[in-house]
Formats: C-alpha cells, structure tokens, sequence
C-alpha cells in the first residue's frame, strides 16, 4: 500500500534548542523572507494550528527563528492546507507554505489498554481497539510487532500519522470435559441426588474436582455434567445411571418436608444445593421424587427463596397450591477460593510501568493459578499495592503485593516540561492547564503528569509525574487567568435561601446553591465557600477565568435520613432512587443498605441487584442537593469482624465502593454479635478515621454517621456498645441517629422531679419504647439525656445536640416502636422548651413510607386495619424537627 510517509518522508515536530542573538548592526535593509524559505511544502501536520504551523516551517526551515515570521490567511480543503508568512524584523515580504493535515493516532487511539482478549490475532486485537476507541477510523491504523501482551499500532495513509503501542492480556483458554469425562455410564447409585452423581462423576474421572462440575438436567436413569466458571473446564458431558432402591410409601409432601426454612447457610441458590440442604433438614424426604424450582436470593439482604414439589404423586402428594415454599440463607462467599492460596509470590520483582495492566501482568505470570480477570489492584503505591476480589463467588479475602520500579529511564519532569510560563489561561480546571503545558513543550507525555489540585491559584500550580518510570520530580509553573468575560456570580446565583440542608460542609451547601438554582451552567467545582457559619456561607468563584464576585446564602441545617433497599416487601414501595416523587421529598439524606460481610475476617462487599441504576439513582439525588451514603453492617452481618492488621484491605474495601458508586460517606449500624470485638470496632474506626482524612487531602468530603440501637449507647453494656466508634470518631463523625425503636421493652429512667413533671411520669420509673401513649416524652428524655446533660441512672454517652438525630420507625410493619405525628410533636416542644436543638429526624425506610394503603396498626401484624397515606412520616418532620424560621 502507498504510504504519504513514503511520499514526504518522515517529519519530526520536536524543534532543537536555538539561541537566539541580537545584532547590533546600523544595516537596517530587510530582506525578503520568500528568498530564505528552502521548503515551502512543510509536509504533515497534526493539526492546523498556528503552534503546529510554526514548528514545521522552523523545522524546514532552520535558517529562522520564531520572531522572525507572522502566520495568517490559513486556509484548510480537504486534508491540506495553506497559510501566509508575512516577514518581521529582519525580514519583508510575504510567502505561501503549504501541508499536509493528518491527525496524531495518539489523539485518537486514546484508549491503549486493552483488557482481556480471547487471542492474539490481529482481528481481534483490532475488534479490542474499535469496542475502546469506537470514534477510530477502522482503516486508519495497521497492527504490528504483535507478542503476547503488546502490539504496536501504525498510522494508516492519510488518516493518522504515528505510532501508538497497546497492551492486553489473553485469556487462557480451557479444555473441554469431554476430554477428561471418558466414563459416561456412573454404574448403579444409590440415589439421584446431585451431589450422589458428582462424587460418582468424579469417582470414574479422577482429573476432575468437586469445582470443574455442577450436575443439572436429573432423570431417573440420567444427568447432564456442566463446566462451572469458577473450573477448569469448558462444556458439558451427558452421563447415565441406574438407581437402586424401591419407592417410599405414599405420603403428602408436607408429611416429609416439616422444615422449610432451610438451616444450611448456601453459597448460592442452586436448585442442587437446596435440595441436597432440603434433605439434610428433612431426613425423611426422598430426593428422587421432588425437584427445586423458582430458586433465587438477594444479594443485599442475603436471603433466598425456592419451591419444591413432588415429580411423583404415586410417592409425594403436592398440597392444593402444588408446591411447598423454602426459604434459606446465602453466603456468596461459601465456595469463594482465598485469595492466599493462589498468590503464593507477592513480590513481583522490578516493574517497568506503574499501572494496573503491568501489575497484573507480572501477577498472572508468577502466580498461574490466578485468574486475574477476578481480582482489582487498590491503593497502588511505588512500592506496593493490595489485591482485592471483584467477584465474592470467585475469591475472598486480600493481598498485599510489594515490588520495585525501574526508574532507571526516568528522567527529570524539568527537562521536559522546560517552558513554565503558559501565558493567558481561559479557565484552571487541569485539561486547559494541561493541553496549556503540551502546547508550550510539545515533546512531554500529559498522561504521565498531573496537576496537584491543592496547589491550583489563581497564578500559578504545582504539575506531578504520575509515572515514576518515565518521569521523577515537580515543577511549578505560571499563568496569568483571561477575566475579561468573566460573569459576576450575583448574576446567576439569584436563589440565595436554601432552606433546609443536611449538613453545611462546603460540597453540601455547593450542591445546594446549584439545586435552587437550576438555570446556571456553573459547576460543583467552580465555587468555593470562603466563610461560613450554622446559617450563612460567603461563596466565591473558583474559576475566575468564568466567573467573579461573591454572594452569601443563607440555610439551616435540618436533617431527615431515610434508609433504602433493593428487595422490599408487605406493605412497602419499591420505589426507585430516581423517582421525581423522592427527589422532591423532604428526605436529604439517603442511606443505602448494606456494605457487610457474614462471614469472619472477610472484606464487606456491596452487592445491589442492579448497579447501573443505583449509580443514576445516587446521581440523580446528588443533583437534588442531596447525601447519599453507604449503610455498613445490618442484621444480616453479625458475624462481620475484623483483625487490626487488615486495616489496609478495609480501607481498600470500603473505597472501592465510595468510588465506584460515588457515596457521600458511610453509615456505621452494627449489631448484635458484631459489636463483641473491640479489636473489630477499633480497626474500623482507624480505617474510617484515615479515609476521612486522605479525602479531605483530595479535597472531597467524607460523611461518617452511626446508627446504634440505643441500648448500645449505654456505657455498662458489656462488649456491645458504640464505645470503640465513639470514642475512635470523635472529631470525626457527622452525627448519629440511635435507634429508637425493637428496643423491647427497654427505656429511659426519669431522673429528675422536673422531668416527671414535664412528662406525666412518676421519678425513677421507666418509660419504654413501646409505650405508644408516651412515646414523645420517651423520644424527649432519650435526647435529652444523651445529648445535653451527663447522668448517672440511665449511664448513656454524650453526643453534642447539632450532632444527635432522633432514629424511629416509620410505622409498625416498619419496626416495633413506630413514630407519630403527635410523638415528633410533643419531643420537639418539650426539647424546645429546654433549649435543646437536635439535628434531625431518621426512619427505617422510605419503601414503608412511599407506600399508600391499609396497614397492619402493630408489629408483625398480617391484617390490614389503618390507613397509611404516602409521604407521612417527612411531613411529620417538616412539621416539627424540620420546620425552617428563615423561610421568605
């Protein structure tokens, strides 16, 4: 194929350094710049601007300097172009150069690494290109120099100009099970059991192992043998059998399966491993005769569901409906392979690229029996980095890996980033800083450096390499900011009262400045609040290329926190994140259930039925000046613990998920067992404690609430208490919302004779959570009691009032103990009346109250009796705990 690079020859824009003398001489007569032009076809260009003009006429040209020549009347047809050197100084006269126009590949191939691909034969590495770059030209690039991680990319004729070298993995491939199950007739068994049929598949075929295989497809006399993912094999082998026995005596079902909430815990909802769970439970039960059907589970909650009927009814009789329902719990984690056991070699030795494509690489490679595809590379640092699962199914835990860097090639960011004065800047978000540094020294690589955020002024930076291996060192450079179109911020900011906000960090009350005032086009990132108190902030432009001034806002800090959830239920609403009725709610924190994990000393992992539309949902919220956080525990993880020395995988674990969802903070609600550990509590208060601060390094904020049971804020709990978080958080935490409701009959004790006076009940006696006639003054001496004074008799912790957010139920079905209109009313006069200004109301969950319907009036309740109308319990805190003063 012809090459314009044959035609042209090969042009290198990289100008050599000049020295550029004065002369003194009196000969002032000019010369023609026409006569000192030796190329007038400058050859390719990347681009048609005046910067890359100028570096291909010095180019050709070396004879002159850049004062030397003016650069206009540039025209552009087709792929070529024209412009007019007009002479300056020394030099008159005019002159016409012509080029070429062909983009840099590097510009257009902008995603190198690849991935996993299935081969590496060029379509396919062609195929990896177009699904990462599918704004290429198909036809602009060939593929060369291909091994078995890299291939160098050329540019194509007149379509792009360079070179670009991408990187990939190749999947491994795995034999098929027919190539190992030779023995396809199992013989006589016993029963038809899958787990019968395995151990006989494995039994005649000794290369296979419990986790090649899943039996699926049972008959009578036959079974199908199938590769399982997490195996080493592909495919699937049909085998036959005969079963020995005669048939049980005619029963009903439920005769046989007394038990239906399955005690096992199970790894997933294999219809297999339920039945062979079913029959554990069930000793009487035949599994030949039954089969599993409708199996599931939920990911967040960790429950499972199935049904099971007879296949038989000369056996088994089915009841009316046909089918008996099971319940179950399930562990993903059950069959998951540690981490530890497959990375034997955790020092990979001397890397030559930082990233997370090199470590893997060098991972794979000293440890075969990885499956790299499953795990992520967190908290890379020069010399470490840890190794965490992405699938809970696959592998569990972590490990730290450590290595060297060849930096040995490295050469100092000063010697390529020469030219520190990039002149007038239209904006200092880091792209304009950037492309600013790469038009003033063309030859350095921008994706290896980086512009320290918190060193941008309104005059100067401070640029990073981020690529050991290519660059060492910093360099700060200058500007000066175009204010000349600068818009006075008065003019857009016009809605100055934000009313009630969650919280006034600086993001909160940002993201609420651009809520109220929807019609502007400034970003979060453009302002920044230089003052501020609980009820007004001055904000001033963070760009002032765009925008100057200042303006104040006023606001109060009024908390509702809402719980949400996937899996729903009787009497609720499984009402989505993005429903315009909840962005419109009074609701302006939403915290979404569960980080855990119910297993010891493993990572807690999030895992919501559809992520996609949780992370549109956090977003759409977050466009509504509200808070999103992550809950971590739950009832579900009473077995979640932690050593002191997996502090950086927690860490790791918790980021993970704040980055890949984009949560505001985290929400601390363990429970029960949970809460025996103090090494445990200790090591997640230090982790959260750590994070807050590596944010806050990042410029972001990190919201850390709690939500104890309140019998866990008493000081003589033993073991299970909020001691360790207390005391670890303090300085640290946002506020915390105590649950006040499934207390149990447990309560506060009325200390004081003027108490007993304010609430109607006798001093030192006790008013309980389920005393629904008292339940406002429980609410009352609850905060009070832990907020605003120490005592003796009821021994709870101290939490600061702009702190303490009172936590109940939004109706019974919700939890035992519910809140009311007449509760909230009466603690919030009675906290008034004292002085007292707590923060806020919270409620498990906002699915109970975006529901409208009858409804059970007591807790477990099945028969509907009272009506429920949507969006009570918000207007309850609008009425009371939110109700605003400086509302204009």
């Amino acid at each position: 194929m012809k090459k314009l690079l044959g035609l042209l020859g090969t042009i290198s824009l990289i100008v050599p350094t000049t020295i550029l003398t004065v002369s003194c001489s009196t000969n002032t007569k000019k010369i023609n710049i026409a006569t000192i032009i030796e190329k007038k076809n400058l050859g390719i260009i990347n681009k048609s601007t005046e910067y890359e003009i100028r570096q291909a006429v010095l180019l050709n040209n070396p004879k002159l300097f850049t004062s030397d020549f003016e650069i206009t009347n540039i025209n552009i047809s087709e792929g070529s172009g024209t412009a007019r050197l007009i002479g300056q100084d020394k030099y008159n006269g005019e002159v016409t150069v012509s080029f070429y126009i062909v983009p840099a590949l590097e510009d257009n191939l902008i995603n190198t690494e690849l991935g996993v691909i299935s081969s590496k034969t060029e379509s396919t590495i062609r195929s990896a290109i177009l699904s990462k770059n599918p704004d290429i030209n198909t036809n602009g690039f060939e593929i060369t120099e291909i091994d078995s991680t890299s291939a160098l990319i050329i540019g194509d004729d007149f379509i792009y100009n360079g070179s670009v070298t991408v990187v990939f993995t190749i999947q491994a491939k795995k034999p098929n099970l027919s190539s190992v199950i030779t023995e396809k007739d199992l013989g006589i068994l016993s029963d038809n059991n899958a787990l019968t049929i395995q151990q006989a598949v494995i039994k005649l075929n000794p290369k296979l192992t419990s986790k090649d295989i899943s039996i699926t497809s049972i008959t009578q006399t036959s079974a199908k043998v199938n590769s399982t993912s997490s195996g080493r094999y592909t495919g699937f082998v049909n085998v036959t059998f005969t079963i020995n026995g005669t048939k049980p005596e005619k029963t009903n079902l439920a005769n046989v399966i007394t038990n239906q909430n399955i005690t096992t815990v199970l790894p997933n909802a294999d219809p297999d491993i339920i039945l062979n769970a079913l029959v554990k439970d069930n000793s009487k039960l035949d599994s030949n005769y039954v089969r599993i059907y409708d199996a599931g589970f939920n990911s967040s909650s960790g429950w499972g569901w199935a049904r099971v009927t007879s296949t038989d009814e000369n056996v088994y009789i089915n009841p009316k409906e046909g089918y008996l329902d099971l319940t179950f719990k399930v562990d993903e984690n059950l069959l998951a392979t540690d981490l530890a056991s497959v990375i034997i070699n955790t020092n990979l030795g001397t890397l030559d690229k930082l990233d997370e494509i090199t470590i893997k690489s060098q991972l794979a490679k000293l440890n075969p029996n990885l499956e790299v595809n499953y795990v992520d590379i967190n908290n890379i640092t020069e010399v470490s980095a840890t190794v965490t699962s992405n699938n809970p199914s696959k592998y569990k835990g972590s490990v730290n890996i450590i290595f060297k860097l060849d930096t040995s090639k490295a050469v100092p960011l000063a010697s390529v980033l020469k030219q520190t004065s990039l002149g007038t800047l239209n904006s200092t978000d880091e792209d304009t800083i950037k492309q600013a540094i790469k038009s003033k020294n063309p030859s350095i690589d921008i994706n290896a450096i980086e512009i320290d955020a918190q060193s941008i002024t309104t005059s100067n930076a401070l640029v990073k390499s981020t690529d050991p291996t290519k660059y060492s060192g910093s360099v700060e450079i200058e500007y000066i900011i175009d204010t000349a179109n600068a818009v006075d911020l008065s003019t857009l900011i016009k809605e100055r009262n934000l009313k009630g906000i969650s919280d006034n960090l600086d993001s909160g009350i940002i993201r609420n400045i651009l809520k109220f005032n929807p019609a502007t086009t400034i970003q979060e990132k453009d302002l920044k609040v230089i003052n501020k108190t609980n009820e007004l902030a001055t904000i001033q432009s963070n760009n002032l290329a765009k925008y100057k001034g200042s303006v104040e806002v006023q606001y109060e800090v009024k908390t509702l926190v809402g719980y949400h959830y996937d899996w729903g239920g009787n009497f609720e609403n499984k009402i989505a994140l993005n429903d315009k009725d909840l962005l419109t709610s009074s609701y302006n924190v939403i915290n979404l259930s569960f980080l855990y994990s119910n297993v010891e000393y493993q990572m807690p992992t999030y895992n919501p039925n559809n992520p996609v539309a949780i992370k549109e949902g956090i977003k759409a919220l977050q466009s509504q000046g509200k808070r999103v956080l992550i809950s971590m525990g739950g009832a579900t993880a009473e077995h979640m613990k932690f050593r002191s020395d997996q502090k950086e995988q927690l860490k790791a674990a918790i980021k993970s998920v704040i980055n890949e969802y984009g949560f505001d903070g985290l929400d601390i609600d363990w429970e029960s067992a949970s809460l025996n550990s103090s090494e445990s509590k200790n090591v997640t208060a230090q982790a959260l404690k750590e994070l807050k601060d590596e944010y806050k390094s990042e410029g972001k904020d990190f919201i850390i609430t709690m939500a104890p049971e309140f019998p866990y804020l008493r000081k003589n709990t033993e073991g299970r208490n909020y001691k360790e978080f207390l005391d670890g958080l303090d300085g640290y935490y946002d506020w915390i919302n105590p649950q006040f409701y499934n207390g149990w009959g447990d309560g506060v004790q009325v200390e004081t004779s003027d108490d007993a006076a304010k609430t109607g009940v006798q001093q030192n006696t006790y008013i309980t959570n389920d005393n629904v006639d008292k339940r406002g003054e429980f609410y009352y001496l609850m905060s009070k009691y832990i907020t605003s004074r120490p005592n003796n008799q009821n021994g709870f912790y101290q939490i600061p009032a702009d702190k303490f957010i009172i936590g109940a139920s939004t109706n019974e079905p919700a939890g035992r103990g519910a809140g009311s209109k007449e509760a909230f009313n009466k603690a919030y006069n009675l906290l008034n009346s004292d002085g007292i200004k707590i923060r806020g109301l919270m409620t498990w969950s906002i699915l109970f109250d975006a529901f409208e319907g009858m409804i059970p009036d007591t807790y477990g309740g099945t028969e509907p009796k009272i009506m429920w109308y949507r969006w009570s319990y918000s207007k309850w805190f609008d009425e009371s705990f939110g109700k605003l003063k400086n509302v204009k």
